[in-house]
């Protein structure tokens, strides 16, 4: 359950010299939380981890002032333990301040991100992996077989890792490592730090260039700068920022830059390490422990100059950032909804301002909100509007679904059928793009209409063929397909309705047979180096079609790859998301961008059954001022984001006459809350009322510009009582609306 965070009226500390006797205090952050006065045993400053006792157990914590308190010194208890770890910065926990201000989270949960683990306070050891051995002819057993093919497809994996994921015994992997089928060896690499780095400049076309030079002398006048990098797809935006991180690095400072899909950038990785001699530092949640261990302690110790991360990397402990890059700044996986709710674009940006660093976001597709912050003056764009090298942009065709006759287990068009031949018969590669996840969306009886549905979510079960199992996106709840409907005892009677990526496979191989096809989604990207196997094959030519979802416009640089095709592209504008259409114009522009990025030029076939949708047009136009200038006046008519300000209250409970009578009583408090620029909508139901078991209520509050939500929540909540079995979450500026 969240705590609310009471007003603070100055949220910055200073840098305080805490003498020996002296009373400091603690904010705990694992396992427990809050903030208590601790008697110092030694000299230690502001930012100092510590191990405090708390009752009968010791508890981690952050030194964040001198003692507030007026409880004498003989009641107060002393710091057990100083940990031998540099302080963090003034400037790094004056930015968890301002996010626990901001997000209205208890200063605990936010430092909590900072330190997700206790371990990582413990001196890393040396760190042995397994690698097998290719000239091994010993005969293993078919386990043993097991074993090596998976250590052959997945790198750095040590014992514990390996005993972990394929569920074997210690004593199978040491018979392996005797007989010298695998081989248990020190894990040695260079990482980026000041002796490793050894950076390989590349020659810029004259729009990189420029922009370069541009942003290097605003770095230089002014110590902290937000800009937009605004280049098409394929223009060599990344080429411009690596030249601005090397300058970072040049002058002793920190780097950091965030990718909204860590885990599918195996090019990028590749293409950073060329170019800085080094490999990077990695953050996010599919490392081992002992990867996040070592990133974590060589993020704190300065030794780590460049870290790549997903969004949590953000709220990591550098002593002395200096550069922060967000690509493709427009991408929703950079909004954080659960725990602490944040969007990591916005809360990078915020650091930059407390830090007094240089902010860098990046897109082809820039957001509203950015593109607002740009025409306010409170960002700076640099535009590139080419491609780098001899690359075009794609042609873009619309395909009118609505005058086609297509059976009723088909979706490819005559005309994406044949662009998929032409491209084969051109030895070039063809992308097929539906954001579906699965077989199909919904499994129904064709002779009762039974829906199978998930018991814990108001959703439905999505049918996965590969898998053979009916799944819920949004628990993982599955189970396997009955033989008979539990309704109506009907045999063989239940019919897929829709399309889902594995549905569009099989369509594609009956019609290309043999054909090398590829499956691209997060059910087939299992792990990093799966991926990075899969999108090497890729690169090279061994695939000749991917079928995808979201993830296959992601940034990839495929140079084979010509023949573009959107199946279902009108899906995403379905629901009340108030940036439906943003996300749908983002989505096909930064796929059709997929196409043509080498010598060959590339074509992008959009399938839609809304043709004359404003999004559509603008896509087939190439048109982006226009959709977005139309979408912002939308936007303002409305008082929207970024026009205006939302936020949202989420209300849960198991029980739902409690959670009722819960939000009832809630709603009568907010109406002695009297704020004329503030409007509360609700309570309802949430389109998605039970999630993981839980009912869910929404309300949704909604102000002018410059209206302050946050102390109008805080007086509202401060009114009421939260049972133990009501959950509430705080959303401010929510992206989703489930």
């Amino acid at each position: 359950m969240i705590k609310l965070v009471p007003r603070i009226r100055k949220i910055f500390i200073k840098n305080i010299k805490l003498l020996s006797e002296s009373v400091c205090k603690v904010t705990l952050i694992n396992p427990a939380s809050g903030s208590f006065d601790y008697l110092v045993p030694n000299l230690l400053y502001v930012g100092q981890i510590v191990i405090v006792p708390l009752r009968k157990r010791l508890c981690v914590g952050i030194v964040m002032s001198r003692g507030t308190s007026n409880i004498t010194k003989k009641k107060l208890r002393y710091i057990n333990k100083i940990v031998d770890l540099p302080c963090l910065s003034l400037e790094f926990l004056n930015f968890c301040i301002w996010t626990s201000n901001w997000t209205m989270y208890d200063i605990s949960q936010v430092l909590k991100m900072s330190l997700p683990s206790i371990k990582f306070l413990e001196t890393i050891k040396e760190e042995r992996v397994l690698s097998y051995n290719k000239d091994s002819v010993a005969k293993t057993t078919p386990l043993g077989l097991k074993v090596k093919k998976f250590v052959s497809e997945n790198w750095d994996l040590s014992i514990a890792d390996c005993m972990r994921k394929l569920k074997v015994s210690r004593s199978v992997i040491d018979k392996l490592i005797i007989d010298e089928v695998l081989i248990n060896k020190t894990k040695k690499f260079k990482k980026n730090n000041d002796k490793s780095i050894q950076y390989i400049s590349k020659k810029l076309s004259r729009p990189q260039l420029k922009s370069y030079k541009i942003i290097k002398n605003f770095m230089k006048k002014e110590k902290n700068n937000v800009f937009l990098i605004d280049g098409v797809t394929g223009s060599g935006k990344t080429e411009v920022y690596f030249e601005l991180i090397n300058m970072n690095i040049n002058s002793g400072k920190q780097s950091l830059i965030l990718l909204p899909e860590i885990s599918l950038s195996s090019q990028f990785l590749d293409r950073f390490s060329k170019r800085f001699g080094a490999k990077a530092y990695l953050w996010h949640s599919d490392l081992s422990m002992r990867q996040r261990h070592e990133t974590w302690q060589s993020v704190i110790r300065r030794e780590a100059k460049v870290v790549v991360g997903a969004r949590s990397a953000l709220f990591l402990p550098f002593v002395d950032l200096g550069l922060i890059i967000v690509d493709e700044e427009h991408d929703i996986s950079y909004k954080q909804e659960d725990g602490v709710i944040y969007n990591a674009r916005d809360m990078a940006v915020a650091r930059g301002s407390i830090a007094f660093l240089n902010v860098i976001l990046v897109s082809a597709t820039p957001s509203l909100e950015t593109l607002h912050n740009v025409n306010i003056k409170k960002y700076k764009r640099i535009e590139i509007k080419e491609r780098y090298g001899s690359a075009v942009m794609p042609s873009i065709k619309l395909v009118d679904m609505r005058k086609k006759n297509l059976l009723s287990n088909e979706w490819l068009s005559d005309e994406a059928t044949n662009a998929i031949k032409n491209a084969l018969k051109n030895k070039e590669q063809s992308l097929l793009f539906i954001n579906r996840r699965g077989f199909a969306p919904l499994t129904l009886c064709n002779n009762c209409g039974y829906r199978f549905c998930c018991s814990e979510c108001s959703s439905w079960l999505v049918s996965h063929k590969q898998k053979d199992t009916l799944l819920c996106h949004h628990c993982g709840y599955n189970k396997k397909l009955p033989s008979s409907c539990p309704n109506c005892n009907g045999k063989n009677s239940f019919v897929a309705c829709g399309p889902g990526v594995e549905r569009l496979a099989e369509e594609v191989k009956k019609k290309f047979p043999l054909s090398r096809l590829e499956i691209l989604s997060s059910d087939t990207l299992k792990n990093i180096s799966v991926t990075k196997n899969i999108l090497n094959d890729i690169e090279e030519g061994k695939i000749e079609i991917v079928v995808g979802t979201q993830v296959v416009a992601k940034g990839h640089n495929f140079p084979l790859l010509t023949n573009v095709i959107a199946i279902d592209a009108d899906l995403s504008l379905i629901g009340g998301d108030l940036r439906a259409s943003e996300r749908t114009f983002q989505m096909l522009t930064q796929l059709s961008g997929r196409a043509g990025r080498d010598k060959k030029k590339g074509h992008a076939l959009i399938q839609s059954y809304e043709p004359d949708n404003s999004v559509m047009q603008a896509i087939a136009d190439g048109d982006r001022d226009k959709f977005f200038a139309l979408e912002s006046e939308n936007r303002s008519l409305r008082n929207m984001p970024p026009y205006g300000r939302l936020a949202a209250i989420i209300v849960q409970s198991k029980n739902i006459t409690k959670l009722e009578t819960f939000v009832k009583m809630l709603a009568k408090k907010k109406q002695n809350s009297v704020n004329q620029r503030i409007t509360v909508l609700g309570p309802a139901p949430a389109p998605i009322n039970k999630l993981r078991g839980w009912y869910r209520f929404r309300f949704l509050l909604k102000g002018e510009k410059n209206s302050l939500l946050q102390p109008f929540i805080r007086e509202w909540l401060a009114k009421v009582n939260v049972r133990k079995d009501i959950r509430i979450k705080i959303d401010i500026d929510p992206y989703n609306f489930l």
